[in-house]
């Protein structure tokens, strides 16, 4: 019984994974989940070009290790679906704790960050998925 429990989370893990990397490609939704399934609030805006850019967020508790863990996750599974080491680590000015990595594609530039946010006591993962101009 629990080797077929394991096995169907492990699957389920998978098949989310899967969806990520569709959705995370395709640049077509707005309903994208992280890779353990947990739906973000996702919505769109307008580059200086008119193009398109998908930008979703997790809220956690302030510094929650669940929130470290979905950016690892987040971090991973994008590194994965576009098979690249690709990524870049930002540096930023910020009061808080803000940790931003960007990947490069031949049709988009994809950011993966963290963000505390101190004054609100939440901490937030972010995704943000912007067509090159």
């Amino acid at each position: 019984m629990i080797r077929a429990t394991g096995l169907l989370l492990l699957c389920a893990s998978a098949t989310h994974a899967n969806t990520y990397c569709a959705d995370l490609t395709a640049r077509t939704t707005t309903e994208i989940a992280l890779p353990d399934g947990t739906p973000g609030t996702c919505s769109t805006s307008l580059n200086l070009s008119g193009a398109q850019a998908i930008n979703c967020r997790w809220p956690f508790d302030y510094r929650a290790d669940a929130a470290t863990a979905a950016f690892t996750a987040l971090l991973n599974a994008t590194t994965q679906c576009l098979n690249t080491d690709g990524v870049t680590d930002q540096g930023v000015n910020h009061p808080d704790s803000y940790d931003l990595r960007m990947f490069h594609t031949a049709t988009a530039q994809i950011s993966v960050s963290i963000k505390d946010k101190g004054a609100l006591q939440q901490t937030y993962v972010f995704l943000r998925i912007a067509p090159k101009d």
